[in-house]
C-alpha cells in the first residue's frame, strides 16, 4: 500500500519549512504488516530529507474487526536503512499512553537534518492484536522538507 504526498500550498505549512504533505486513513490504508510506502508522484522518495513531521489527528481505537483489542498501536517514519529514522514511534491507541490529538512530532528519530532518502514509509506496529489492517479508525498527516536527487520545478 502506498500514500502519495503532494506540495503543500498552505502558507502557514510552507513556513514552517514543510514543501510536501500527506495523509494516511489508518482503517483504509495501513495492511497487515503496517508498512505503508510513502511516495510522490507514484515513485519512491529518492532525495533528502531536511525534517519530517507527523501530526495525530484520530486516534485508533483499541476495538477493532478481529477478536482481540489492540493494547498498542504506534506509527514511526523512515526508510528502508532507518524504519524509525525520521519520527521514533508515536503511540495513537487510547490503550496505551496516546499522544494528544493535533499533537504535531517533528523529526523525532536519529537521523540528522539533511539525510540522504530512499524508499521512505510509515510502519505502524500494534500489539495484542497483532494484524493492524483491522484497525477500524484512525488518522495521521505527515509532512516533509523533501529535496529529490532527480531535482524539482523551481518558480522563485
Amino acid at each position: 500500500m502506498a500514500i502519495q504526498l503532494k506540495k503543500v500550498s498552505n502558507l502557514e505549512t510552507l513556513a514552517l519549512g514543510f514543501n510536501y504533505e500527506g495523509s494516511i486513513d489508518i482503517a483504509n490504508d495501513v495492511p497487515t504488516g503496517g508498512a505503508v510506502d510513502i511516495q510522490f508522484n507514484s515513485a519512491e522518495l529518492i532525495g533528502t530529507v531536511g525534517k519530517v513531521a507527523l501530526v495525530v489527528d484520530q486516534h485508533v481505537p483499541a476495538d477493532n474487526s478481529g477478536s482481540t483489542d489492540y493494547t498498542s498501536y504506534k506509527v514511526q517514519v523512515g526508510d528502508t536503512n532507518d524504519p524509525n529514522g525520521q519520527i521514533a514511534d508515536v503511540e495513537l491507541c487510547p490503550a496505551g499512553t496516546e499522544a494528544a490529538l493535533g499533537t504535531i512530532f517533528v523529526s523525532t528519530g536519529d537521523d540528522a537534518f539533511g539525510t540522504v532518502v530512499s524508499n521512505v514509509g510509515a510502519t505502524f506496529v500494534s500489539l495484542n492484536e497483532t494484524d493492524e489492517a483491522l484497525a477500524t479508525a484512525g488518522k495521521v498527516r505527515v509532512f516533509f522538507e523533501y529535496y529529490p536527487t532527480a531535482g524539482d520545478n523551481f518558480s522563485g
